[in-house]
């Protein structure tokens, strides 16, 4: 991703997670969640450019219409500093959510749940609802796919979209986990072994 396409992926991951469960949820009212979408995405990317790993776009027309973020291996700072400046980016956006108390407890259920061994994690794949149906998500994860396979880690992810789960499996993610919390929309955490 270079500088100039950040706005346009910011605007492209607000529009792909406009019909999103859990958005929809934490959202008190339309206009609301028009504005959270792009506080949230905000942050995502924030914390994704903090990191090492792999920021790739997916262009139609020679527009950003894609977007995936990986974290390498070892890339996920777990220090308290580092997990109080993600909660902190996160504030602006959940301080004002429906159910905020619920958004705390829902993200630090997820983050605990998160696996401790180096992995590859994709943080983020979004496709513009224009764009979606053509095989752009498939093409933008599959070169970390396949640099998993050659250096043996697995890859991992976490989705609140149930009907995600079946997209991810035709490229080799099984479900390993599920957050259910009460009162909040599931998350299922999944996760890819290297091929040989």
């Amino acid at each position: 991703m270079r500088a100039e396409d950040r706005p346009e992926v910011l605007a492209v991951a607000a529009r792909a997670f406009w019909s999103d469960p859990l958005f929809d949820f934490f959202a008190r009212d339309l206009m609301h969640e028009y504005k959270l979408l792009p506080v949230m995405m905000s942050a995502y990317l924030k914390e994704l450019e903090s990191q090492p790993g792999e920021r790739l776009v997916g262009e139609v027309d020679g527009q950003p219409r894609a977007f995936a973020g990986w974290v390498a291996p070892d890339g996920i700072d777990r220090s308290r500093a580092a997990e109080a400046r993600r909660g902190l980016r996160m504030i602006p956006a959940v301080a004002r959510a429906k159910h905020s108390l619920k958004a705390i407890r829902l993200f630090l259920e997820v983050d605990k749940r998160h696996p401790r061994e180096p992995h590859w994690y994709l943080s983020l794949l979004v496709t513009d609802p224009s764009a979606q149906g053509r095989g752009i998500g498939t093409r933008l994860i599959a070169p970390v796919l396949e640099r998993c396979d050659v250096d043996g880690h697995f890859a991992y992810l976490e989705t609140q979209k149930e009907s995600n789960v079946a997209w991810y499996a035709r490229s080799g993610f099984e479900v390993v986990d599920e957050v259910r919390l009460k009162g909040t929309p599931p998350v299922w955490l999944l996760r890819r072994d290297p091929r040989a």
